[in-house]
């Protein structure tokens, strides 16, 4: 028994509409990957924070600069006073909760990571009073 042309082209167009859109990939929403949103751009201090209240803002922060991370686990600190450039070694510990920093001078230094995201960064520890204090950073171009 022959099918209608009709018949066969319907079907024809069925099977070729599964066949082409069961190979099509699903496109998974991506994961957020901090160490790409830290090392793109990069982040200058803008407010400072001890236990949630601000202390400094802007261009009143005594030593304000600015961090630039790299890839390769290598980052600058740019000082906005005087435009001395430091370089160091950073690296995300802790399933990504720490923010650790090797400076010029070899010092480690630790930071709970409070928050990051395209726009923002925010990392802190308890200073020399025991008191929390939190550095906020704006994204740069």
């Amino acid at each position: 028994m022959r099918l209608p042309y009709i018949t066969r082209l319907i079907c024809l167009l069925a099977v070729l509409s599964f066949a082409f859109s069961s190979c099509q990939e699903d496109d998974p929403t991506p994961s957020f990957d901090p160490i790409k949103t830290l090392t793109t751009g990069s982040w200058r201090l803008d407010e400072i924070r001890e236990n949630n209240q601000v202390t400094s803002t802007g261009t009143a922060i005594k030593d304000r600069f600015s961090l630039t991370f790299r890839t390769d686990g290598t980052y600058t600190e740019n000082q906005f006073v005087n435009g001395t450039t430091y370089a160091g070694t950073w690296m995300l510990m802790s399933g990504n909760t720490i923010l650790h920093f090797t400076d010029q001078k070899g010092d480690d230094h630790q930071y709970n990571l409070v928050s990051i995201s395209e726009t923002g960064l925010q990392y802190g520890a308890l200073n020399k009073n025991n008191q929390q204090e939190v550095y906020t950073f704006s994204a740069q171009p």
